[in-house]
């Protein structure tokens, strides 16, 4: 379904994975004492463009996964609404007897917006990264092991596998005329077959990536090379620009 509406080799996709990691690190550090709701308004528009144009999504598909983080959003607006931090300020209108001021709004959109920028950009790196790019880029340029990374990534590849093995037991036990009860019993039923199921896998992973000489060590070849590109550098670039428009519109609101 992704790639029905994701459009290949675009220039997000192309830089390096850590490189995005870190950028979504820094804006979300930068973002947790920005309380005014137009930094985070115009962070957000900005970063919906980059998803779409330089990263190749659809606008429809990307405004579906931001649904949730909308609803999440507006349960800020809701919450300062009904439960404010202070009271008076500038009445705009009144919930039955319940006054709304506009201080009480701006603080619920400051922090919804916040999260919308936190949701957008875990989008940004979620929709344009590769998962076996991003592990190679963690061992490569963050030297992780790679027992850890290589570790991480077959866990990521059994995940198809458990929804397979869910449906052929639910399958089995249909054969069987078990039915399909709900509770704590039906739970165990699936639960311990699949834990028997993921530990044979992990048993058996491990002993091929120890036979293979996945051991800890750093010295070692690839046969995929994470190398930095000029792309990382203009995504640097562009980040910056970012980073610096963010400080100048943020400035006056703090002062």
């Amino acid at each position: 379904m992704l790639e029905h509406y994701q459009q290949k080799d675009r220039f997000l996709q192309r830089v390096n994975p850590s490189l995005k990691l870190g950028a979504v690190l820094v804006i979300i550090i930068m973002m947790v004492p920005v309380f005014d709701p137009w930094t985070p308004l115009l962070l957000f528009g900005v970063t919906v463009a980059l998803i779409t144009g330089l990263g190749g999504v659809h606008l429809r598909f990307l405004g579906l996964l931001l649904l949730p983080f909308l609803l999440f959003a507006f349960s800020f607006v809701w919450i300062q609404v009904v439960f404010p931090d202070e009271r008076g300020g500038t009445i705009l209108f009144t919930i039955g007897s319940l006054p709304v001021s506009l201080e009480n709004v701006s603080t619920g959109v400051s922090l919804g917006m916040r999260a919308l920028v936190f949701g957008s950009w875990s989008l940004l790196f979620v929709l344009t990264t590769e998962p076996s790019r991003f592990m190679l880029s963690l061992i490569q340029q963050c030297k992780l092991p790679p027992r850890f990374g290589y570790g991480m990534m077959a866990a990521f590849r059994f995940l198809p596998l458990f929804r397979d093995e869910l449906r052929q037991i639910r399958t089995a036990h249909r054969i069987r005329g078990l039915g399909e009860k709900r509770g704590l019993r039906q739970l165990k039923r699936y639960f311990i077959p699949l834990m028997a199921g993921a530990i044979r896998k992990a048993e058996r992973t491990a002993v091929a990536m120890e036979s293979k000489g996945f051991d800890g060590s750093r010295n070692r070849t690839f046969y995929h090379r994470i190398h930095w590109n000029r792309h990382d550098a203009y995504f640097t670039g562009l980040f910056l620009l970012l980073l610096t428009t963010i400080w100048f519109v943020s400035t006056p609101w703090s002062a």
